[in-house]
């Protein structure tokens, strides 16, 4: 009699764990509206995109994960990726692009980033203060991109911090760019694949812990190449693109690379496939490349073929950088009669390198505005920017907030006497199409 009454116990404990469990089960199902992968941070595509954002998207599916990061997918099928949806326009109208050049850790400027962590020697290292001047320019725009110049494969599992030839740099830049405002970071350069695929599938890691950071150029697959990704302002979105001319591990041809999609190369037939899904799908286009002879300031024949190349496609600005020095910025008119800027070379932003042709950069700025059915990109000005010390700390300063007599207390200038003459008779050379701002 014990035994029966001790089944019938266990009978019922168990009917009622399996009650309380299918309950459950359909509260989860109710809850996410037949879609329990909601809840587990993967977006479920069973919302249509609302009609004021609908443009080129219209009856697209989509929906937002926990980071506010907009999930679509388009009836011709183009997936895509939108980014800061729910955001203001910092103008109130049209998108206001801020961008400048690549970032690298090298052994001239190593010790300055351990230095700036605070304890010496602790394998910390601290990128932030070099951004305390242009952090609170970078405040008014909407879009602010960077070049993460190095891979980032941490410091640990094998792997330490290097500089010149394979470079390993302290993944603490994401945080200062991410601090500093930047919200599209490019890594894609000859450097890529320093550390190899692994360096970069851990530097991808290191980026995904910033989810609304935008990150172009490597991608984790070919179905992720595939996925535009874009930045949307009010009605208004832009796609960003980015390529290199090749890797210092595998060259500079597509059929010697691992694969088509941990960094992206010069490949004019998938360029162009790029290019055209993502003009499907967003009000404009920039393209980043990573091109170009080092220290050399004209651009090369390559880079001509490929600016001509691009702009034939349509697309609505081109960034560039890699070779260390300021290049030109020129204005190319696409085949549908819209002018396509060509910003040549932006140089490197923090490199700590010693010469000031090195150490001399530009902060690009741009406003996207719609005219009609199209968006043109207008008020493009290149504003100079120096590595700068008087002593004290090393950063990077706008020259348009310093007066001639702080410009020449640069101590980071030794190879120059007079550094305000050498500046604007180095962008004069140049001869750009555009604004340069000048205090």
């Amino acid at each position: 009699m014990e035994k029966e009454v001790s089944t019938i116990k266990i009978l019922a404990v168990v009917l009622g764990v399996f009650t309380v469990c299918t309950l459950a089960l359909g509260f989860v199902l109710v809850a996410s509206n037949g879609h329990p992968e909601r809840l587990f941070g993967e977006p479920a595509e069973t919302e249509r995109v609302p009609q004021s954002f609908a443009g080129k998207r219209a009856g697209a599916t989509e929906s937002t994960d926990a980071h506010g990061v907009v999930h679509g997918k388009t009836a011709a099928g183009v997936k895509y990726l939108i980014y800061g949806r729910t955001e203001v326009a910092r103008s109130g109208e049209g998108i206001r692009l801020a961008a400048t050049g690549d970032v690298l850790a090298t052994e001239m400027n190593m010790p300055l980033l351990d230095a700036y962590s605070g304890e010496t020697d602790d394998g910390v290292y601290d990128f932030g203060p070099y951004y305390q001047e242009i952090a609170p320019a970078l405040a008014d725009y909407d879009i602010c991109f960077v070049n993460q110049e190095t891979a980032m494969a941490g410091n640990t599992d094998g792997f330490s911090y290097s500089v010149y030839p394979l470079f390993n740099s302290p993944e603490s830049s994401i945080q200062a760019m991410s601090d500093t405002g930047f919200n599209v970071v490019n890594f894609n350069s000859n450097h890529t694949y320093d550390m190899g695929a692994e360096g970069i599938e851990r530097s991808q890691g290191f980026f995904s812990q910033y989810p609304k950071m935008m990150v172009v150029g490597s991608y984790a697959s070919q179905a992720d190449r595939e996925t535009v990704r874009m930045i949307q302002r009010g009605d208004m979105t832009i796609a960003f693109l980015s390529y290199c001319y090749g890797s210092n591990m595998y060259g500079d041809t597509p059929d010697v690379q691992p694969n088509n999609y941990y960094a992206c190369i010069f490949d004019k037939k998938a360029m162009s496939v790029d290019i055209a899904r993502a003009q499907s799908v967003a009000d404009a286009v920039v393209v980043y490349m990573h091109w170009g002879t080092e220290e050399q300031t004209e651009p090369d024949k390559r880079q001509l073929e490929y600016a001509q190349f691009l702009v034939d496609l349509d697309v609505d600005l081109v960034l560039g950088s890699h070779a260390h020095l300021c290049q030109t910025v020129k204005n190319y008119t696409s085949p549908t009669g819209k002018t396509v800027p060509v910003v040549f070379g932006m140089s490197d932003l923090i490199s700590g390198w010693t010469l000031t042709e090195t150490i001399f950069s530009g902060l690009v700025t741009c406003d996207f505005v719609r005219k009609g059915d199209d968006v043109v990109v207008e008020n493009l000005v290149w504003h100079p920017l120096v590595e700068w010390s008087d002593g004290g700390d090393v950063y990077v300063r706008m020259l348009e907030h310093m007066d001639d007599a702080a410009i020449q207390k640069n101590t980071r200038t030794e190879d120059i006497v007079d550094d305000v003459a050498f500046f604007r008779e180095k962008l004069e050379s140049l001869d750009m199409d555009c604004t340069i701002s000048w205090k």
